[in-house]
């Protein structure tokens, strides 16, 4: 099998969101999250990287590992998946976890008819103002 890393893996790490793709590994950096299925995977993939370009302009940052802090990539994944879940409001998500993070981008895919349809600009400010957790 091949073994894909998780575009929102952050996301998975923390054990507040979860994913019925991902599988925990453990890699030479640290813990981490693999992707069980190439279908889920290129579609988060898509979608993290639409989240990404539509929000770095807000942060100020370029697309650039070497200067952009890791901060600005945890909020995209965390504000951006919030931020879906908001928009697709069934009302009986917990507002600060996404229980299943493919079934969140699939519910997205079948509203709007694609990936590209999805409405990333609409959560830019889910993503700006998400506070991350202090580390204890």
């Amino acid at each position: 099998m091949e073994e894909y890393k998780c575009a929102f893996s952050n996301t998975l790490v923390t054990n507040q969101f979860g994913c019925e793709k991902g599988e925990p590994v453990t890699r030479r950096g640290g813990p981490d999250v693999a992707c069980t299925s190439d279908e889920a995977h290129q579609r988060c993939e898509r979608l993290f990287q639409r989240m990404k370009q539509t929000a770095l302009p807000a942060f100020g940052v370029e697309d650039d590992l070497l200067s952009m802090p890791h901060s600005v990539l945890v909020k995209i994944q965390f504000g951006g998946l919030l931020g879906l879940q908001r928009r697709l409001g069934d009302g009986t998500s917990d507002p600060d976890t996404v229980k299943d993070i493919d079934r969140l981008v699939g519910q997205a895919v079948g509203k709007y008819g694609g990936l590209d349809a999805i409405p990333c600009p609409a959560f830019v400010e889910d993503m700006t103002s998400y506070k991350l957790k202090r580390r204890r």
